[in-house]
């Protein structure tokens, strides 16, 4: 019972990282954001963090993206 039980578990946390790893990137850093396009080139979403460290996102993520960095003010 406890040998399937731990198999359960390990395979579970295998499919819980995997499934983080699919996910595409977003913006880490401050004043940085992304734009999400599909198969056709347009825009289906935005995530952004702001100078002030406020993250807003928008829309589906997708494997076709663009970074930028906007430009912060000093504190």
């Amino acid at each position: 019972m406890r040998k399937s039980f731990a198999l359960g578990l390990g395979l579970v946390a295998a499919l819980v990282a995997t499934v983080a790893l699919a996910r595409p990137p977003g913006p880490d850093e401050i004043g940085e954001f992304y734009v999400y396009f599909d198969a056709s080139g347009k825009v289906v979403g935005q995530a952004q963090l702001s100078c002030e460290g406020v993250y807003s996102e928008s829309g589906v993520r997708t494997a076709s993206y663009s970074v930028g960095h906007l430009v912060c003010n000093p504190r």
